[in-house]
């Protein structure tokens, strides 16, 4: 039986081709998969190319497919589909070729590698020599990259003139030789960062199947298994995220763990997609009885919504066993079925009660900004029920001293909250998921969990880490946590192992972004730069081998001296990209909600522009119109085009958001509100535009020390 393959390239230019002709894709590719071999399907040879493999099939009088037809073998490959000419041409200069050394296979343009390889003198000093033109053949071939392309390669005279060859380069020779040129890696060390490389050393330059096998391969072709598959592809073709994996990601995904496991990456990397398949791959191929259930939870229900929906689309029958919830409203049904009923508190009604606790005992020499800071990290991080506990109480990270009698005194106010609290009959959230965790120490078996996926881990509490370490018994493939501490916009620092969760032995990381182009993604690291993140297990994290695979525009700052100057400029930048985007495509991001509606909503609705102001209880997904989202609300999501207003002084970082009461708070509050803004900007794909008005934020215009 044939088999058919579909490459990445093939979705694009579906995708970018007219409606009318894409339905008679859809009716060729029906036919095309049930019989390659048809006699109906006509094979056209082009004279002029450079594989004698390729060949072109009709779809109707304008429009042609390109296929890779076997010389041996019964696989059939679709490379690309246009219009007539435009298919010739991209066929013409086109070499498909089984990589002889890694065994992938590949597709890169000789004509326009060749015109775009630098040229160069011979070098004539030490210092002359490019960082690849000291490397032996064999180590540069190992790396994946095609023997026609060495000249190419060796005569680049620094690393960044990589960059150059970048789009013509096999992705998997391109990351490798990033890594040697910018960082110093050896090949060696290189190839461990990207993929596994083929433990047989026969490689049939021929054979079809087992080269889309390989994991680089399956990075940029897959081959369609059923016509439903070929459904779902066609529906949407550029959610690539659902089809093709990165060799590391799908390892991840694959791995037979010994315990828990814990995944870091840098916003981009694609640290939700694998835990998606992950949560996929578990209930399909790992627990898959019918009594087995896979929790998969994340820190707000915007983004459980957003991650339910994905996953609705990427399985198939397994999403009945698959359960996606937010953490504190899984706790919350699951104590009311066990007929325990509590009441959360909102903030106004904790306001209230901290305001009459401070009424009724007054503040002393401490400011009430202490006591909220020393009642969530120090009594509500260690479960603290009385005085006594609090008095011997550890106070790490709390930069101000408190002797026995001022703790007594200090606990006087925590006394009056907790009765203030007490008479409305609520709780704290936190309250909520230390009685669940307590509850289910009681009765260990109750829960059909074989395995947990958990997304954003940075946001958690300690807490909340120890009720999942109680939703699932320990063992193999138990716990799955993705995260990166570079976005952490709540909470503080954790230690997972503090929590109960070993991950000893388990900790991977994804370095590659696959959203945010490379000028994106070095503008909004530099807000970073100078700051110390952990790593969610008591160690430090780092951004050395962070890249991106996409180019484009640098961000552009615009400082205006008025908001009205401000608001001006945003509705003329996006209507400007309107012309070539889909309103939906382009998010107005600002710090707070009171800027979107007071000051950014009118001025698009002003400008005949529709506006969506996403709020909590708003998809993403509603109607037709301009997005706008404070910087929090916009986490989780991506949009073609960001737009960061009022990037002010006193409103980046948020004045309110500091406190002064004690330095390592202070200190928090500028890390969180760094994380925040790096977050903002790396929700952009192709475009990233920052405005001000007045003073602009320090943010803006900072400059790394060196």
């Amino acid at each position: 039986m044939a088999h058919v393959a579909i490459s990445s390239d093939f979705l694009t230019a579906f995708s970018q081709i007219p409606r009318a002709q894409q339905k008679k894709v859809r009716e060729f590719l029906t036919r095309f998969q049930i019989n390659p071999t048809a006699a109906s399907i006509h094979y056209e040879p082009l004279h002029d190319t450079r594989d004698d493999r390729v060949r072109t099939v009709r779809i109707d009088l304008d429009y042609r497919a390109v296929v890779l037809h076997p010389q041996k073998g019964d696989v059939f490959l679709l490379a690309w589909v246009d219009h007539h000419d435009e298919a010739m041409k991209w066929a013409r200069n086109k070499v498909f070729q089984i990589n002889p050394n890694t065994g992938s296979l590949q597709v890169w343009d000789t004509q326009i590698v060749q015109a775009n390889a630098p040229v160069s003198a011979p070098a004539k000093s030490l210092e002359d020599y490019g960082p690849y033109e000291s490397l032996p053949d064999s180590d540069l071939l190992r790396t994946g990259l095609p023997a026609a392309l060495l000249p190419a390669v060796r005569a680049l005279r620094n690393a960044d003139a990589l960059d150059t060859l970048q789009p013509f380069l096999p992705t998997e020779a391109y990351e490798a030789l990033y890594w040697i040129g910018h960082l110093g890696y050896s090949v060696d060390q290189a190839l461990a960062e990207i993929t596994v490389r083929p433990t047989s050393t026969q490689i049939d330059p021929d054979d079809l199947e087992t080269a889309l096998d390989h994991p680089d391969s399956r990075r940029r072709f897959v081959v369609v298994k059923t016509a439903d598959d070929l459904v779902e592809m066609l529906n949407a073709p550029l959610e690539k995220w659902r089809i093709f994996l990165h060799p590391t990601q799908a390892s991840l995904v694959q791995k037979n763990l010994n315990g828990p496991a814990r995944v870091l990456g840098g916003a981009g990397t694609g640290k939700t997609v694998v835990a998606m398949h992950r949560a996929r791959y578990l209930a399909k191929q790992v627990f898959n009885a019918t009594t087995d259930r896979i929790l998969f939870t994340t820190y707000t229900k915007n983004l459980a919504t957003n991650i339910r929906t994905n996953l609705a689309s990427l399985c198939g029958p397994e999403i009945e066993r698959i359960e996606v919830v937010h953490l504190h409203s899984w706790a919350a049904g699951f104590l009311n079925s066990q007929g325990i009923k509590i009441d959360v508190a909102t903030r106004a009604e904790v306001e209230d009660c901290w305001r009459n606790a401070f009424s009724a005992i007054g503040t002393g020499e401490w400011t009430e900004d202490f006591f909220r800071n020393e009642w969530e990290r120090v009594v509500q991080a260690q479960s603290i029920n009385r005085q006594t506990e609090y008095l011997v109480a550890p106070r790490t990270g709390q930069t101000s001293r408190l002797t026995r009698p001022q703790r007594a005194q200090v606990w006087q106010v925590f006394d009056e909250y907790k009765h203030e609290m007490s008479t409305l009959g609520k709780v704290e959230w936190i309250d909520l998921i230390r009685q669940t965790r307590l509850f289910l120490a009681q009765k260990p078996s109750m829960l059909p969990y074989r395995a947990v996926i958990v997304d954003e881990t940075q946001d958690w509490t300690p807490e909340d880490l120890r009720l999942i370490r109680r939703l699932v018994p320990e063992g193999t493939n138990d716990l799955f946590l993705v995260g990166d501490a570079h976005q952490r916009i709540y909470g503080r620092p954790v230690v997972l192992g503090q929590c109960g969760i070993n991950i000893r032995g388990r900790s991977y990381k994804l370095r590659i972004n696959y959203r945010t182009t490379d000028e994106i993604r070095t503008w909004s690291l530099r807000v970073l730069t100078q700051q110390s993140v952990d790593d969610l297990d008591g160690g430090i994290d780092s951004t050395q081998g962070y890249m991106s695979l996409l180019s484009g525009e640098p961000p552009i700052v615009k400082e205006c001296k008025t908001l009205v100057e401000e608001q001006s400029y945003l509705v003329e930048r996006i209507k400007t990209l309107s012309k070539d985007a889909a309103l939906e495509t382009i998010c107005l991001v600002a710090r707070t909600n009171r800027q979107l509606v007071e000051d950014y909503l009118p001025a698009v609705n002003q400008a005949s522009i529709p506006g969506v102001l996403l709020q909590a209880d708003v998809p993403e997904q509603s109607e037709k119109g301009v997005r706008l989202a404070t910087m929090h609300r916009v986490k989780g999501l991506e949009f073609a085009h960001v737009l960061m207003a009022g990037m002010n002084d006193g409103l980046m970082p948020l004045e309110s958001a500091r406190s002064d009461s004690e330095d390592m708070t202070c200190a928090d509050s500028e890390l969180q509100e760094r994380c925040l803004f790096h977050v903002a900007a790396t929700r952009a794909r192709d475009t990233l535009s920052i405005s001000c008005y007045g003073t602009p934020s320090r943010f803006i215009n900072e400059r790394p020390s060196s």
